[in-house]
């Protein structure tokens, strides 16, 4: 019995990881060179908060899920490790809660909002 039950977690395993990574790149719709880019540019460095600010709110710095991002777009995810797969569901409710708050990607001037730069930061550019 210990063999079906080892047997059906496995299927399970892998079902959630298909359907995750499934979530994750249809939501994480920058490319590598786009989303390095963007971190290493003026507004991405500004974008996020410190890392003091973020230790001190008790969570992780949107630059850190950035880097994040490249790291698990350099290789399969059948070689994700399971820290990788944590933050692939962290990024998952990061970008589907932000997208859904309200308010605008662009101010009255055309510059970016908040918003717009927290999916960025994400790794989801809205405008594609």
């Amino acid at each position: 019995m210990r063999g079906f039950w080892e047997g059906f977690e496995k299927r399970a395993l892998e079902e959630d990881k298909k359907e995750t990574y499934s979530k994750w790149r249809g939501l994480v719709n920058m490319g590598p060179g786009e989303l390095k880019s963007f971190l290493h540019s003026e507004e991405g460095q500004k974008a996020g908060l410190s890392k003091s600010e973020a230790s001190s709110q008790g969570i992780k710095r949107g630059r850190d899920s950035g880097f994040a991002i490249l790291k698990m777009k350099e290789k399969p995810p059948e070689e994700w490790s399971p820290a990788q797969w944590a933050w692939a569901k962290r990024q998952i409710n990061f970008i589907t809660r932000m997208k859904g708050n309200p308010g605008p990607l662009f101010d009255e001037k055309g510059r970016k909002t908040r918003k717009h730069t927290s999916l960025l930061i994400w790794g989801h550019d809205p405008k594609k």
